[in-house]
């Protein structure tokens, strides 16, 4: 690597230096980014669990937010603002999302500025389009959780580490410094990211000499310094990692959550997923290790003159140091996670489009990645992630004032009473989470994750059921809304039914069945009086 300051700056080796968009271009760029922009504004699914709990955690008091997520598992900055959010536009399923949808939005002018900052102009066109049709992108843009606003940040982040290393102003520090810090307090996997980018500019001081070495060594210094502010929270966190953890999963090799990524950034387990998903494994080889072009094909090499590496090592590393790391802390994996990747897959897949020669190749390439990927932003828009919103109106539709509620496991509280207060009999019932001992211990519009299996395993299934039927009398129906597959409760929530039913002369009869094909499946028993 040179002395130039700018050895990660523009692409040396792409074929469109001097392209500019025709008019038929700009037309259908601007489709695409129309249909992408709608694609994120909406979704039929009523709120799922952390959405549920999203909302719930963020209308609790501003001073209070912090305190409660020492029972959570999260840092606050997107609660923090997400409390904001909802104090001016409101808490209803449309406007908790809006907040994702506008971040997702505004990421995509930021990837256009990235994608010319590191190809032509027709890189950055190309990366706008690729992160538009995205389906991954585009579905937690329709969720009311943080995943959009990492998107962001690491768009920006990817924008103001190049500028820095440029020219290493205190003007382009400053953002550096800002990112870092509202990174690692939105997500604890984008420490990981920080980590990854820290490494990519060690090696990008120790290549170069000079005015770049010296620029990336002041980057490098200011991404520190932002990212110290989470000393701040700390405690915080080590309480966290100490009590709470992923009690809903088991730990997964890297491996597994790595390939997973890649599937669900093609979108995941379906038709147009799995064709995504192999075209966009010949672009991130070809976005990576193509130095140069012409009309009968491609030169592969591993050579540093190819302006993405910085970026494809940063994702890299993010998603081997983030899954790694919860492996052997023995934290669970989704792939929601590795949202910290995307970025960086997105501009390395643009590249990839961008090194072929060939204008109709190119052009077919294109309509493959937005044909798919609106097919599974489509599937996004038109799929059910809950089936609580089901049972709440079933139980609406025929209980009556003072019937007990009771959530087993206590997971699907949040979003099931979401929908069942907003009903004329919501109020009027008793709602109690697993393990019941007192009504006013249960508090079924959050989830306490604190030393979450030992005190299910202190739970007597006879007491619980016992103080059940107590707070239900004898003439109160019970309606337990339950699911399998929950591996904290597959072993507890079918004794403590029949616990009910036996101590109780009842029966359990079955009203609404789980669909396994939902995400977030939901069952519901009655137990008359």
């Amino acid at each position: 690597m040179s002395d130039d300051v700018t050895t990660v700056g523009a692409d040396p080796t792409s074929n469109g230096a001097d392209h500019r968009p025709r008019t038929l271009e700009i037309v259908v760029v601007a489709a695409i980014v129309i249909v992408g922009v709608v694609l994120r504004s909406a979704t039929r699914s009523h709120l799922w669990l952390d959405e549920a709990l999203s909302v719930n955690i963020a209308r609790l008091p501003m001073g209070s937010i912090a305190a409660w997520l020492r029972h959570d598992g999260a840092p606050p900055l997107y609660y923090w603002m997400l409390h904001g959010w909802t104090s001016i536009v409101g808490d209803g399923d449309t406007a908790v999302r809006a907040l994702s949808s506008v971040v997702s939005i505004a990421a995509l002018p930021v990837a256009w500025a990235c994608g010319r900052r590191v190809g032509t102009v027709r890189t950055a066109w190309l990366t706008l389009v690729v992160l538009a049709a995205n389906p991954f992108a585009i579905r937690y843009a329709t969720e009311a959780r943080m995943y959009s606003l990492e998107v962001l940040l690491v768009f920006a982040g990817i924008l103001v580490v190049r500028r820095s290393i440029e020219r290493p102003s205190v003007g382009r520090l400053l953002p550096v410094a800002g990112i870092g810090a509202a990174l690692v307090w939105t997500h604890y996997w984008c420490i990981s990211l920080v980590g990854a980018t820290a490494v990519v500019l060690l090696a990008v001081a120790w290549r170069s000499r000079d005015a770049a070495r010296t620029a990336a060594i002041r980057t490098l210094v200011a991404l520190g310094l932002g990212s110290a502010t989470f000393v701040a929270w700390l405690p915080a966190f080590l309480y966290q990692s100490q009590h709470t953890g992923t009690p809903w999963a088991v730990p997964q090799f890297p491996s597994i959550p790595i390939g997973s990524t890649f599937l669900d950034f093609a979108g995941g387990w379906h038709a147009e997923g799995w064709i995504l998903f192999y075209v966009v494994v010949v672009l991130m080889v070809v976005g990576v290790f193509t130095t140069t072009t012409n009309e009968t094909g491609f030169v592969l090499s591993l050579d540093a003159r190819n302006a993405v590496w910085p970026e494809a090592a940063v994702g890299a590393l993010a998603l081997v140091f983030g899954s790694t790391l919860a492996y052997v802390g023995g934290s669970g994996f989704q792939t929601r996670y590795s949202v910290i990747a995307l970025p960086c897959f997105v501009i390395v897949v643009a590249r990839g489009i961008d090194v072929i020669a060939s204008t109709r190749w190119r052009a077919v390439v294109v309509g493959i990645v937005v044909l798919t990927g609106f097919a599974g932003g489509v599937r996004s828009f038109a799929t059910e992630r809950t089936q609580t919103a089901v049972v709440a109106s079933t139980i609406a539709a025929r209980a009556h004032a003072g019937d007990v509620v009771v959530y087993c496991p206590d997971q699907l509280g949040p979003a099931t009473h979401r929908v069942l207060q907003r009903t004329p009999v919501g109020a009027s019932l008793h709602e109690v989470s697993f393990p019941v001992v007192l009504p006013a211990s249960s508090n079924v519009e959050l989830v306490d994750w604190v030393d979450y299996v030992a005190r299910l395993d202190s739970v007597s299934t006879k007491r619980a059921a016992v103080a059940t039927l107590s707070l239900a009398g004898p003439h109160a129906a019970i309606w337990i809304v339950t699911s399998p597959g929950y591996i904290t409760h597959d072993a507890r929530c079918t004794p403590y039914i029949d616990a009910i039913a036996q101590l109780g002369r009842r029966q359990a009869t079955s009203v609404v069945t789980p669909d396994a094909d939902i995400y977030e499946h939901a069952g519901l028993y009655l137990l008359r009086p």
